[in-house]
């Protein structure tokens, strides 16, 4: 893919960080590290946007349960110790 150039502005940090990068031979140049960066960030996105869609899809799988009188019914005082045997159930599974 062909490179474009652009033009940023960064802060004294971020500009001592790139030169220290290069400096100790991590990357060749400002454009490599900023590329680096680009590429984490990029994989961030969309590892966030996956567990996002996940979890819609669970609330949606939730909503069809309760839509469906799939589900139980545990008074508020009794919710703790309702999640506390469901956790010992987990981890002994």
């Amino acid at each position: 893919m062909p490179a474009v150039a652009r033009t940023i502005s960064i802060t004294e940090h971020h500009d001592a960080f790139l030169s220290d990068q290069i400096a100790q031979g991590r990357h060749a140049s400002t454009s490599e590290v900023v590329r680096e960066a680009l590429r984490r960030y990029e994989d961030d996105v969309r590892r966030e946007e996956a567990h996002l869609a996940y979890l819609k899809r669970l609330g949606d799988e939730g909503e069809v349960a309760i839509d469906k009188g799939d589900y139980i019914d545990v008074p508020h005082d009794q919710l703790g110790s309702f999640l506390d045997s469901l956790g010992r159930e987990a981890r002994s599974e």
